[in-house]
């Protein structure tokens, strides 16, 4: 029994010493090791839904959705990553944000015009990241995700 309350004592001493002090905060002494953050996102018509880069719906090409890095004296387009799901006929695409300033750049077949799309974070925790806020052209855009997680951009052409 003895032991019982003296482990008991020195447990309650060890966690009392280890409470963190006015001065520090909560993420203070935490190394972050996270890699940049990954977008999952897919183009939809705001009207019906549908995607507008895969499916029976597609009138915008793969090839025209472009990563857009501009970076000190880097300046960049990278074409995006696109995941295909053949079972459940669909597909999404990945943005890897890496820093500094970063948007999308969609083109549309038979116009010239380049639409930007900029996705701002914000921190969540010690390390991480989330999707804060959505840019069409500067204008702020709905951020909506589906059941399994990916952003909704919606997209009019």
């Amino acid at each position: 029994m003895t032991r019982i309350c003296t482990m008991l004592i020195l447990s309650v001493i060890l966690l009392t010493a280890c409470s963190l002090s006015k001065d520090k905060g909560p993420c203070d002494g935490i190394i972050c090791d996270n890699g940049p953050l990954t977008f999952y996102f897919k183009l939809v018509d705001p009207n019906t839904g549908h995607d507008l880069v895969y499916g029976d719906h597609a009138i915008i090409p793969l090839d025209s959705v472009r990563n857009h890095v501009k970076y000190q004296a880097i300046d960049t387009l990278v074409r995006v990553k696109q995941v295909i799901d053949p079972v459940r006929k669909r597909a999404y695409m990945i943005f890897m944000m890496t820093g500094g300033p970063q948007s999308l750049r969609v083109g549309t077949p038979g116009k010239a015009i380049q639409y930007k799309v900029d996705v701002k974070t914000k921190s969540a925790g010690c390390c991480g990241s989330l999707v804060s806020d959505v840019l069409l052209n500067d204008n702020p855009a709905p951020i909506t995700r589906d059941s399994t997680g990916i952003y909704l951009i919606p997209y009019k052409l």
